[in-house]
């Protein structure tokens, strides 16, 4: 988590930035995807050796895996997606995943919206297939700009909202691996 710079100074890897919410979006999915996917192999490896040293916990390990995969699963079929907002004069922006279409979430969006606000205009900002896994990393990463509406928790406002966007528009689009495609298609083959 921290290197040493010198005899006195310390910083923070890549990895330890992630927890003080310090670390761009591009360079977290590049720390936190080769971890999912070691985490995956170790899993994997676990339910081998279990099968063939006949080990009575092989059930146990097996569900790990599934879960596993089900979670990395939930991750790879969200997209992410980033909106602008326009309400009363107000403007905001939200964050979330989804597996329908963003039109539907659009309309899902001011329909919420509406119960707040008269006048609601929701545009798409971005829109990022397989990045389920960047939403709770960018609400942790831009806490500070959060800004509720009612109960609805994933509104944002910034003062500078094209540092967000260049933030979020580093990250290149996914380009799912063999594994993560067997992932997509054959979640529970156990």
């Amino acid at each position: 988590m921290l290197e040493s710079e010198g005899s006195r100074s310390y910083e923070f890897t890549d990895l330890g930035k992630i927890p003080v919410g310090a670390l761009p979006v591009a360079l977290f999915n590049r720390v936190q995807e080769p971890l999912l996917l070691s985490e995956l192999m170790k899993l994997e490896g676990s339910v081998e050796i279990a099968l063939s040293a006949g080990l009575s916990c092989l059930e146990e390990r097996r569900a790990d895996l599934l879960i596993y995969r089900a979670q990395l699963r939930r991750i790879l079929v969200n997209s992410l997606y980033f909106l602008e907002v326009k309400a009363d004069g107000n403007i905001f922006y939200k964050i979330g995943v989804t597996t329908r279409s963003i039109e539907e979430r659009i309309a899902e969006v001011q329909r919420d919206v509406r119960a707040h606000y008269s006048d609601v205009v929701v545009n798409l900002l971005g829109f990022w297939e397989h990045r389920g896994n960047v939403d709770l990393y960018f609400k942790h990463r831009y806490q500070p700009f959060n800004y509720r509406i009612g109960k609805l928790t994933e509104y944002f406002q910034f003062p500078n909202v094209k540092v967000v966007l260049q933030d979020l528009g580093e990250m290149k689009p996914k380009v799912l691996s063999d594994v993560e495609v067997d992932i997509l298609s054959l979640c529970d083959r156990l």
